[in-house]
């Protein structure tokens, strides 16, 4: 007589709390991802049209640096939503685990940090 073995998982399953608590997290960091990325665009946009009247070396570098800011984060929102959708080549259709939520919440934490720092500068110049 042959007794299989069922395997046992080592997989960590996260209660309904947690995976909720995680859920929020991502929805706030993500909306607050959202509203940085409206004002980032409003700056940007405001700095460009003060660039025709009064354009110096200052200004035109740091309206690239913004440029160049709200286009990672273009890109790292895009890289987010196709993560989510379980569409990356060679990946079996899946959802979102809460580690990966978890990780996508601090990421954006990460980015609405750095956008924050320079939204900051931006306005301290302007105020100057």
């Amino acid at each position: 007589m042959m007794i299989q073995e069922e395997p046992m998982s080592s997989a960590y399953e996260a209660s309904s709390t947690e995976i909720q608590s995680i859920i929020m997290e991502w929805v706030e960091a993500t909306e607050q991802f959202h509203r940085r990325y409206a004002k980032l665009t409003e700056v940007i946009n405001s700095l460009q049209s003060n660039s025709h009247r009064q354009s110096n070396a200052n200004n035109r570098s740091r309206l690239r640096k913004l440029i160049t800011l709200r286009h990672h984060m273009s890109d790292v929102l895009m890289t987010l939503m196709v993560d989510m959708s379980g569409q990356k080549a060679g990946r079996a259709m899946q959802p979102s685990k809460p580690g990966q939520l978890h990780s996508h919440a601090r990421l954006l934490t990460e980015l609405n940090r750095e956008i924050d720092a320079e939204l900051t500068s931006v306005k301290t110049v302007a105020i100057a």
